[in-house]
């Protein structure tokens, strides 16, 4: 049952920072929210800042632990490893999206949150920039990219996908994300491969 509590306190805080900004949301809005008194909330987390830092974590520790950024998962198949690695992007951005939101609603009020929030998309790049300098090493991919402006290009290209999506409500791309994936990562391995 505590456990339970913290989710709902978190559940709460989420909606309503996502809405209305981390400044914004008072404690008492969270606590009436999650179905709790403030009393309890205080007791769960001693802060609005703990409550935060604990949204942050759990958003980040859980895209740490996604399968396909573990190199065992890999089969250096471009084509296969790269739309894993897409599958695997836009289905965490739309199961967050509403961190995603606070990210891009705090972004120039409260860096810092976006600053932490940045911890996936490095994750990523690191994970990426490694998997293509072995892909190169094996003679994969053709020797003569720029590794990090082609991960770069790579993200861009999921991120805009997201948010065509995201913002847009799907009003900018109405194909699958499937069709995207598909599509998109044919296109790209086809500039990559020797």
């Amino acid at each position: 049952m505590p456990q339970e509590t913290r989710e709902k306190i978190l559940q709460a805080a989420i909606a309503l920072m996502s809405l209305k900004g981390y400044s914004a949301t008072t404690t008492k809005e969270i606590s009436q929210l999650a179905g709790v008194s403030e009393m309890t909330l205080f007791r769960k987390y001693k802060t609005k800042q703990e409550i935060l830092d604990n949204l942050i974590e759990k958003y980040t520790s859980s895209f740490q632990a996604k399968k396909i950024f573990v190199e065992n998962d890999l089969v250096y198949d471009l084509e296969v490893d790269l739309a894993n690695v897409s599958r695997t992007y836009q289905t965490f951005m739309n199961e967050n999206k509403k961190v995603v939101l606070l990210a891009y609603k705090e972004s120039g009020t409260h860096d810092e949150i976006s600053e932490r929030l940045t911890a996936n998309p490095r994750l990523m790049k690191k994970f990426l920039m490694d998997y293509l300098l072995e892909m190169k090493r094996r003679d994969k991919i053709i020797p003569d990219i720029n590794i990090e402006l082609t991960v770069l290009s790579f993200m861009t290209m999921n991120l805009g996908f997201f948010s065509s999506q995201f913002i847009s409500v799907k009003k900018v791309a109405v194909v699958s994300v499937e069709a995207f994936i598909e599509h998109s990562v044919k296109i790209f391995a086809r500039g990559l491969k020797k």
